[in-house]
């Protein structure tokens, strides 16, 4: 066993965890406000050191530990979990600032405050996402992964809606059979290479193909289960719908989609040429999961519900780039990521908004004409549903188009299959702008109607915030898509 001293990227990683541990000690001494300042600041030591290491190097990694057997264990930033990054320390940030006047409604609503172990589980939760998409070692992921499930799990069971014990323990075990498979699939893997590593690519890969399809099926369906692909998405729509509407906001957008990051990082590039034979059973997978939990979203009463049927229908657009099996796609799927964490967590907020200004309303049915009395909440709302629906001015105008581009030109010249495929991709690119402004007319436009209220500032501030860095982000859409667009030619052949 080799020990290193600490590295600077892994010191930095583990700043949000030490302030979250601190903020369980101090949290019943300060007040709510100072303890959400504290934890977005903590999350924003590693996006500073993030966006440093993009903009000077383009790439960085950092051994803390090497043992034999097991691999080493590295913290890994590069053009390829970039924006996933981004996309997550952002949006937590923000939120953690958004939580405070959420989270004292529902107290309130709960009967006592819990505002340290609240904020110790919030930070730890966005501490451990960021902690799986550095990790480079199954085992190092496979560690990040348990602890965002459980920190998330407990974060439902404590401060919930409806039958949370309930809900929150079917998450926990979807979400823990998903972490199983994979982990099953990693053992294989590190027992026949002698290195559970994925990054760098071990030089005796070779060695792994006598079991190479049962070590993808592994991993493919626990990530499935994570990402909530058809078939495997029933634990969704109770989870994210039920959770406080400030975790839903990092379930959603964040937390499903490292599993689509999870899928390019490992089985894509390890095992590619065993990988694209699949790629039609992908591509229907996808499709089936865009239009399937597209048309459910139609039928939700409930606002919350709504988000997380259409949060599924999103990894499907995320597996679809995918399945293309081309840079372009592949580069629409990871940007698909950063989209959709920055359009679904304004989204879930804005539901969140009006929540917590209108005495808890969540049936849609008794919604609209909100318009004129929450311009705000409205105009955060419509930028999220276009963002999710790829329109400009947001980023997901961008990884819409790359994933066309990417399985539009596979299916172009695949004969009558492909044919029949792209009026499927068609219809499922509708059917997003379609129930997006559909739930807009729905909640906040139709005549006029008094009785609501909008957020405050400290509520709409995180998301204007969210908002900004998505239209940035349009506008200047190089700062993602190059090194992203680079890393990924490079790995496929240049």
């Amino acid at each position: 066993m080799t020990v290193t001293a600490l590295p600077l990227g892994l010191s930095v990683l583990l700043v949000p965890f030490v302030v979250s541990v601190l903020l369980l000690v101090i949290g019943g001494r300060l007040r709510p406000r100072l303890l959400a300042y504290i934890s977005a600041a903590s999350l924003g030591v590693p996006l500073v050191f993030t966006s440093a290491v993009m903009a000077l190097y383009r790439s960085y990694s950092a051994t803390l530990l090497a043992v034999g057997g097991l691999g080493s264990f590295m913290v890994v930033i590069n053009g390829l979990n970039w924006p996933v990054l981004l996309g997550i320390m952002a949006v937590t940030m923000a939120i953690a600032i958004y939580s405070v006047p959420y989270m004292k409604r529902r107290f309130e609503e709960l009967g006592k405050e819990h505002w340290g172990t609240y904020f110790f589980l919030y930070t730890f939760f966005s501490a451990s996402m960021v902690g799986i998409v550095e990790s480079n070692n199954f085992i190092m992921f496979y560690l990040f992964l348990e602890l965002s499930l459980i920190s998330s799990f407990l974060l439902i069971a404590f401060y919930g809606y409806g039958d949370r014990g309930r809900v929150s323990f079917i998450y926990l075990i979807w979400t823990h059979l998903g972490a199983f498979l994979f982990l099953l699939g990693g053992f294989i893997y590190g027992m026949v290479l002698g290195t559970f590593n994925f990054y760098p690519v071990p030089p005796n890969l070779s060695s792994i193909f006598p079991y190479v399809y049962v070590v993808i099926a592994l991993i493919l369906l626990g990530l499935f289960i994570k990402m909530a692909i058809f078939g495997v998405h029933v634990w969704l729509p109770y989870a994210h719908a039920e959770a406080p509407t400030p975790i839903s906001a990092l379930l959603s957008p964040a937390l499903i989609g490292i599993g689509g990051y999870a899928i390019i990082r490992i089985p894509y590039i390890l095992f590619f040429s065993y990988m694209i034979k699949l790629q039609w059973a992908l591509i229907v997978l996808a499709l089936v999961t865009i239009i399937y939990s597209g048309l459910l979203t139609f039928h939700q009463k409930d606002l919350k519900r709504l988000l997380a049927y259409s949060s599924i229908a999103q990894m499907g657009y995320m597996l679809l780039g995918i399945a293309s099996f081309n840079p372009l796609g592949i580069v629409g799927a990871i940007l698909q990521f950063y989209a959709h964490a920055v359009g679904k967590s304004l989204l879930f907020s804005s539901s969140g908004a009006i929540i917590t200004e209108n005495n808890g309303l969540r049936d849609i049915t008794k919604m609209g004409g909100m318009a004129k009395e929450m311009p705000m909440t409205t105009s955060m709302a419509m930028l999220g549903f276009m963002d999710i629906s790829g329109l400009p001015p947001t980023v997901g105008f961008f990884s819409k188009l790359f994933i066309l581009l990417g399985v539009g030109s596979f299916l172009v010249n695949s004969g009558v299959y492909g044919f029949i495929m792209l009026i499927f991709l068609v219809v499922g690119f509708g059917i997003t702008p379609a129930y997006s402004f559909t739930a807009m007319k729905r909640v906040f436009f139709g005549p006029s109607r008094k009785g609501f209220k909008d957020a405050g500032l400290m509520m709409l501030a995180p998301l204007i915030f969210i908002a900004i860095l998505g239209i940035i982000t349009f506008i200047f859409p190089g700062l993602l898509i190059t090194p992203l667009y680079l890393y990924v030619h490079s790995l496929m052949g240049g």
